[in-house]
Order: C-alpha cells, then structure tokens, then sequence
C-alpha cells in the first residue's frame, strides 16, 4: 500500500511541476513575442547592432526598453513602443547612470529597501523609475529624468 502511494504521490507531482512549466509558457510567450519584434525593429531601424539588455516599462505608454552597442561601439537605448510607434533613440553617455539615480533617491528620501530600477519614457522623455518601500513598508515610485539627474516625480505611501 505504501508502494502505490508514493507511486500516485510522485506522479501527481510530476503533473504538477509539468502543468506549472507549461502555464508560465504560455504566459510568457504574448511578452516573449513584443521582445522579439522589438529586437528586430531596433537592429533595422536604429543604429544599436548588439543587444546587451532589454526590459519592458509600462508608463503612461508601454515600451520595451533595448540597450546596446551602436555601430561606433558607443553605448545607447532605444525605446520602442508597442504598435508601430517611432522607436526613440538615446546616447547612454548624455544621461546619468543607474548609480547615480540610486545617489539621488538615497540622499532625499532614505529608502528603507529598493525594490526595483528601470528606465522608462514618459511625456518629459526618458526617466529613471524607482520602486521602494520607505521606513513604514509603504510603497513608492520615483521617477527621475535621465537627462539631468532631477526630480520629475513621486508617488507616495501606496
């Protein structure tokens, strides 16, 4: 009897865990799909010609957001929007860097922990998007303009 019932119980797992991994598969595939699309528009239509990172931003626009190598070997990103919107195109070197997004968010607010740090592109242009939770565990977003390094916005105690 012990015998079957670790057999069933070992089967049962092994349809879980298979049932899980095709799910998230499924899931994925639609963003995995945007991803694809917009590697190939940027290797087309921008002069990046070796993708290093990408990621999405979901803003008051949705974008994926590529970083890469341009044909001079420079740094740059590319932000293309969902649809067949005109990808925009930044130099890495006119911007402030991750570290410096993170400087700026610590000497003004103190972050009890940082959550998460992307770039975006907003209606001011690109922008450093910043998730913390703050000393009481609330969460708070804070956005930062590529650019110059200032403060663009904040959403707070969420």
């Amino acid at each position: 009897m012990k015998k079957w019932l670790t057999i069933i119980t070992i089967l049962l797992l092994i349809v879980f865990v298979s049932a899980s991994v095709i799910l998230y598969k499924v899931a994925r595939s639609p963003l995995n799909k945007d991803m694809e699309q917009a590697m190939e528009r940027v290797k087309e239509e921008t002069s990046i010609v070796n993708v290093e990172n990408t990621s999405f931003y979901n803003g008051s626009k949705p974008y994926v957001v590529i970083t890469g190598k341009d044909d001079k070997g420079e740094k740059a990103i590319a932000f293309v929007p969902n649809k067949n919107g005109k990808i925009i195109e930044e130099k890495w070197a006119d911007g402030i860097t991750k570290n410096e997004a993170i400087n700026k968010l610590n000497d003004e607010k103190q972050p009890k922990e940082l959550l998460s740090i992307r770039l975006g592109h907003e209606s001011v242009g690109p922008v450093w998007e910043i998730t913390y939770l703050d000393k009481n565990d609330h969460l708070n977003y804070y956005y930062i303009l590529f650019s110059n390094g200032e403060w663009w916005r904040k959403i707070e105690n969420l």
